[in-house]
């Protein structure tokens, strides 16, 4: 042990419910639980859950250093105790039965002197080392064999005990020298590490005969010296520091760890590899050193291109030897007193006993970092307690996690579908639906002409309105609505202004409303086949039909519909009509449902004035965002619409809201709002999808977009789903998106001559374009290439028919589209390919190349093609690189 003074802990190897504590006596003790331990014994609590009885003692005077043997075969712990005389004595604190007979026996020195180390060899038992003080006659490590003397070999007179004295050590070591501090080393059981003469440490291997060192390692950091129990770390300390080493190679230390004070006690934990715990004069902590990552990290590692070999090779020096290697410290205080001496257990991990300067004994339990792992698919990993545990996979289906949310997503093509509104059913969030409804809905709307001259694909209701835009181009000129005063046919007492222009028109088709109640009739009808009989009222009645309003409530499942349905019929004569608005503001708040509130704020409202207030309506914020904004088309005049429209964006902007697409459209103020969305939820999915489907190029070379883009990358590539991450890909560069009209995409893939390195086909813009391009060119004018056009070697051939490539297969016109058959396919393990017609029907009915000096089954390289994926043809080797 790498202890100081005369005072200490120690477990026994064998017996891992006992243990001495020494100082001017030595006591064993035997623990047990506290329920286990009688009521009549005393004994003392060494936790909660445990407590110590006093099973023997003896006086402890004049000695210096004990240690407890690994002997299995005695029914008792045997100790060792080294006295000043250099006597070393074994006993057994339990006067119980000796198997064995070693109780009683000594080993005295040539010539005495101090006895400043004891170690039982943990795998022979029987030897134990010795390390003494210096005589200049004499060594100072001695070596003994339990097994080579006994009491048959030298028989005593009659009673009188044998004559142990006659023994001699089987190994003898370091001549006229101090041993200080001597450890078995765990990498080899004949291996002793030995602090020595204040300046070495030194390592002996006892197989080998001569008595000389196998490795020595000046330091002045050698007081004390403890061997890993499995490895090649030593540990030893000195008054200001600590230092590791490693026994292959002595010449520099590991590591060297600065200590505030002069350590007592160095040992390294025997359950937790890599773990050395030390204690400081006068301290009330222990610090642990984890050196879990002192493997050679920088010299595994090549150097970088930017750093020198010299740099790199200072940077190694300055880190004090090892690689630069390092620890990670922390502390740990069993109790509020100053500590004495600790003990490792030998069997339970992470278990420590510790002795306090008033006597008590403390055991604690030392919780180790747990160590955190996510998987890229969502599995999650941690490790501490010398396992490693993982999150059970029913737990993912329990708990709404987004990643796995997501991945569900991507496996069913989501944001890959044709058609926008198809993206909504796979959506999996109210929110999300609505947006690619609306995209889908924006988009129809362009396309047949309904919005022109829109700057966007999928403009929004700020862009058709353009004085809800400052600064914006108007769309056909000056905006400016006409208000137009309408009765109720309902109730034909009563008038209400309303305000038409083509911006609000197209406003409201946005929203997905229409001008007229024969636009609107259709979404009352849909409202209420979806179950939301409420909405379908407040719609009839928002266009001016109170009698429709009034037959959805009473066709309604819930009774309480049926009575509210009573609150729609208006007064009989105009004095009572006060009356009846008066009821009706009353009766709002009280009602669940924000459609029938608005329903009744907007009856209340529709009066004989000319402006009457509707802030009520719009101020139910529970209602959708598009029927609020298709109300404000309607009722409010162009100032308040604009103010309307504008105090609502900036509110949705602000938390982020995607509903606030249907204002802004798919613009830069629409990125910058799913960019908040994207800060508050976290699915950069959807975020990357919207961008790659409806993002014009100049928005996708945004700094936001494309950061969404290449994380939603980086996803499809940590789960594996290639599939998805190409038809990603595909969206961005085919042109088939957004970015359509846009000219031919780029070239991005391309074939090059083994030879030169060259592409093997000629330019888009050098190509000669005939005049009538679209009549095909005589068969006689189809140039089939052999070569490369600038090195003129031969091109690849195909590994079935050994046509070179560019020749256009022989009888492949039947297989798939009208070209794929004459593309050329390689497989990416062997380089070898061919017609993409031939490999369809050459892996039909072979597994292994059809080159004949070649084994590489190319047709298993890639796992199994999704069932519902017809676009690649089975059979096909999908990991072969295809173009024309």
């Amino acid at each position: 042990m790498g202890s100081t003074g005369r005072i200490d802990i120690v477990w026994s190897p064998i017996h891992h419910d006992k243990f001495i504590v020494w100082s001017q006596d030595i006591t064993l003790y035997e623990v047990a639980r506290l329920k286990d331990i009688e009521k009549k014994i005393s004994f003392t609590q060494l936790s909660s859950t445990r407590g110590a009885t006093v099973v023997a003692s003896q006086s402890g005077n004049g000695v210096r250093c004990v240690d407890i043997s690994a002997i299995s075969d005695h029914p008792d712990p045997i100790l060792a105790l080294g006295y000043e005389s250099g006597r070393v004595s074994l006993t057994s604190l339990k006067q119980a039965y000796d198997p064995l007979g070693l109780v009683g026996r000594e080993f005295v020195a040539r010539y005495p002197r101090a006895c400043n180390s004891l170690a039982w060899n943990p795998t022979e038992s029987n030897l134990l080392a010795v390390g003494m003080d210096k005589h200049r006659a004499d060594n100072c490590i001695l070596l003994w064999d339990m097994n080579t003397c006994t009491s048959d070999e030298f028989p005593g007179e009659s009673g009188t005990p044998p004559s142990w004295e006659r023994a001699r050590p089987i190994g003898e070591l370091a001549l006229g020298e101090t041993a200080h501090c001597l450890a078995w080393c765990g990498f080899s059981p004949r291996t002793l590490a030995v602090s020595m003469n204040l300046k070495h440490i030194k390592l002996f291997d006892l197989r080998e005969g001569g008595g000389k060192a196998a490795g020595v390692a000046t330091s002045r950091h050698c007081l004390g010296v403890c061997a890993e129990r499995q490895g090649y770390q030593i540990a030893s300390r000195g008054d200001s520091a600590l230092c590791v080493w490693d026994a292959r190679a002595l010449n520099t230390p590991l590591l060297t760890l600065p200590q505030q004070k002069p350590t007592r006690k160095i040992q390294w934990c025997p359950t937790r590899s890599n773990l050395l715990l030390s204690l400081q004069r006068d301290s009330s902590v222990l610090r642990l050193h984890d050196i879990q990552q002192s493997s050679d990290f920088k010299s595994q590692q090549s150097f970088d291109s930017a750093m020198s070999a010299s740099s790199a090779l200072e940077e190694t020096e300055s880190s004090g030897g090892g690689a630069g290697r390092s620890a990670v410290e922390r502390e740990v205080s069993p109790a509020s007193q100053p500590l004495l001496a600790f003990a490792c257990h030998p069997e339970h991990r992470a278990r420590l006993l510790t002795l306090t300067a008033t006597g008590a004994m403390v055991e604690y339990t030392v919780c180790e970092r747990v160590t955190v792992s996510w998987g890229a698919s969502g599995a999650l990993v941690w490790a501490g307690g010398g396992a490693l545990r993982a999150m059970h996979p029913a737990f993912h289906l329990q708990v709404d996690d987004l990643a796995q949310r997501a991945r569900r997503r991507a496996e069913a093509d989501y944001g890959l579908k044709t058609d926008l509104w198809q993206n909504a059913e796979l959506a999996e969030d109210e929110a999300l639906a609505g947006l690619w409804h609306f995209l889908a809905l924006s988009k129809s709307l362009v396309e047949d002409g309904c919005i022109r001259n829109s700057p966007w694909k999928h403009p929004g209701v700020r862009t058709v309105l353009p004085r809800t835009a400052p600064g914006a181009a108007p769309c056909d000129g000056t905006y400016r609505s006409e208000a137009v005063p309408s009765l109720l046919p309902d109730m034909p007492n009563r008038k209400i202004v309303v305000y038409r222009s083509p911006e609000r028109t197209r406003a409201l088709q946005l929203c997905g409303w229409g001008w007229g109640w024969e636009n609107a009739g259709a979404g009352v009808e849909r409202a209420e086949a979806e179950g939301t009989p409420c909405r379908a009222a407040a719609l009839a009645a928002f266009h001016l039909r109170a009698r429709n309003a009034l037959d959805v409530l009473a066709r309604a499942r819930d009774p309480r519909l049926r009575v509210a349905a009573l609150a729609l019929v208006p007064a009989p004569s105009a004095p009572d009509e006060r009356l009846w608005r008066d009821a009706l503001h009353a009766a709002a708040p009280a009602l669940p449902d924000p459609y029938l509130r608005a329903l009744l704020h907007f009856l209340a409202a529709a009066s004989h004035h000319h402006h009457p207030d509707f802030s009520a309506v719009l101020n139910e914020t529970e209602m959708r965002l598009e029927d609020r904004v298709a109300f404000a088309c309607i009722y409010l005049s162009d100032a308040k619409l604009h103010d309307y429209i504008q105090s609502v964006h900036l509110a949705l902007h602000e938390r982020g809201d995607l509903a606030g697409v249907l204002l802004t459209g798919i613009s830069p103020e629409g990125v910058a709002l799913l960019q908040r969305w994207v800060e508050a939820c976290g699915d950069v999915q959807s975020a990357a999808l919207v961008a790659a489907r409806c993002c014009p190029p100049e928005l996708v070379r945004e700094p936001s977009p494309a950061q969404w883009i290449d994380s939603y990358r980086s996803l499809l590539d940590g789960w594996q789903l290639w599939w998805a991450r190409c038809a990603l890909d595909t969206w961005l560069c085919s042109g088939t998106g957004a970015n359509s009209g846009e000219g031919e995409a780029t070239r991005r893939v391309g074939v090059a001559c083994t030879y030169c390195g060259k592409s093997v086909a000629a330019a888009p813009s050098a190509r000669p374009r005939p005049a009538f391009a679209r009549l095909p060119p005589p068969a006689a004018k189809m140039k089939q290439t052999s070569s490369c056009p600038n090195c003129r070697k031969p091109l690849p051939r195909c590994g079935v028919c050994s046509l070179h490539l560019g020749t256009s297969a022989v009888g492949g016109g039947a297989v798939g589209g009208a070209n794929f058959a004459t593309w050329f396919s390689w497989c990416v393990a062997c380089r070898h390919g061919g017609h993409a017609a031939h490999l369809l029907h050459w892996f039909s009915e072979h597994t292994e190349c059809p080159v004949s000096s070649c084994a590489c089954r190319c047709s298993s390289l890639d796992p199994p093609d999704p069932p519902d994926r017809p676009e690649k043809p089975d059979g096909v080797d999908a990991s072969a690189l295809a173009c024309t």
